[in-house]
C-alpha cells in the first residue's frame, strides 16, 4: 500500500499528514488526472465538513448517529413494550403500522414529529410481546401525489420472507425470537482507518447467473481481503431470484435496498 494512504487520517477533521492539503485535494497526488475536478472536490470536502457538523451537534457525533439501529425500527424494551420508528419526511401522511396475526391484519396509526420520525408503541399484552415473534408487518402512508395508500416494507426490517405459492411479493417479519443469539466469536480489533469495498452477492460471478453465498464466500471475498479492506459493504440476495444479474436493482421500499456490513479479518 503507498505511504499516503497508509498516513491517511480516520477523520475528515483531522489534520492532514506531511503536506497533503486538508481542504478535499489530497487525492490529486494519487491522480493528477483529477486536477480539472478540484473545485468540485473542494466543494464535496466542504459539504461533508458541514454535515460532520450539523451531525456533532444535533446528533450527538457520528459514532452515536451510526447506531440508528438502537433507536429506529422495531425495539423491544425489558417490560416487552414495542416500539417501532420509522423516518419518512413530509408530505406522507397519515401513516400506519400493520400487523397480521393468524392471517388478519391490524392497523396502528403512529404519530409524527416535527422530524419525520413516525412512532408508536406497543404495550404488551399479558406480560408478552403485542406482536408475536416472526409476525407479518408493514408501513402504510398516503402517497402525496395522488393521495393514494401505499405499503411498504419497514426500512430497518431484520426478516423478510417470500412464499411464490402466494405472491412474488416479500413480507417483512418481527423478529424477536425468545432466546435471542449470541455471538461465538470475538470482535475483531478495529482499523486504523476504513476502506470500504461494496460488494454485490447476486451479481458477484462472472457467469450470467445469480452467485450464491457460499460462491461468494469462496471466490470473491479472498479477492476483496487481498485489496486490504477492512469493512466489506455486502448487497444480499433477497430480492435477486426473480430478476436476472444484469438487471438486478432495488428500490426504498425493496429488501434489497438495505446492505449489511462486516469487518473483514
Amino acid at each position: 500500500m503507498d505511504a499516503l494512504n497508509e498516513k491517511a487520517p480516520d477523520s475528515l477533521k483531522a489534520d492532514a499528514p506531511g503536506q497533503v492539503p486538508n481542504d478535499g485535494t489530497g487525492v490529486l497526488a494519487l491522480d493528477p488526472y483529477l486536477d480539472p475536478f478540484k473545485a468540485a472536490l473542494q466543494s464535496r470536502f466542504s459539504k461533508a465538513q458541514k454535515w460532520i457538523n450539523d451531525i456533532n451537534t444535533h446528533e450527538g457525533g457520528l459514532e452515536k448517529f451510526s447506531r440508528g439501529y438502537e433507536r429506529f425500527g422495531f425495539t423491544v424494551a425489558p417490560d416487552h413494550t414495542i416500539t417501532y420508528r420509522e423516518w419518512a419526511p413530509t408530505p406522507f401522511a397519515p401513516t400506519s403500522l400493520a400487523t397480521s396475526t393468524a392471517g388478519t391484519w391490524d392497523s396502528h396509526e403512529m404519530k409524527r414529529d416535527p422530524y419525520g420520525v413516525w412512532e408508536i408503541s406497543l404495550p404488551p399484552v399479558n406480560g408478552q410481546p403485542a406482536i408475536p415473534h416472526d409476525s407479518k408487518v408493514k408501513i402504510s402512508m398516503v402517497v402525496p401525489n395522488d393521495h393514494a395508500r401505499a405499503e411498504r416494507i419497514p426500512a430497518w426490517i431484520k426478516r423478510v420472507t417470500q412464499d411464490l405459492n402466494v405472491s412474488p411479493v416479500y413480507d417483512a417479519r418481527f423478529w424477536n425470537p425468545p432466546q435471542q443469539y449470541k455471538f461465538k466469536n470475538p470482535r475483531p480489533p478495529k482499523p486504523q482507518s476504513a476502506r470500504v469495498y461494496e460488494a454485490h452477492v447476486g451479481i458477484s460471478s462472472p457467469d450470467p447467473k445469480v452467485a450464491t453465498y457460499k460462491e461468494f464466500t469462496q471466490n470473491t471475498l479472498p479477492r476483496i481481503h487481498k485489496l486490504a479492506t477492512t469493512p466489506s459493504s455486502s448487497w444480499p440476495l433477497w430480492n435477486t431470484p426473480t430478476t436476472p444479474p444484469s438487471a438486478t436493482r432495488s428500490t426504498p421500499s425493496s429488501p434489497l435496498h438495505h446492505a449489511m456490513a462486516f469487518p473483514m479479518t
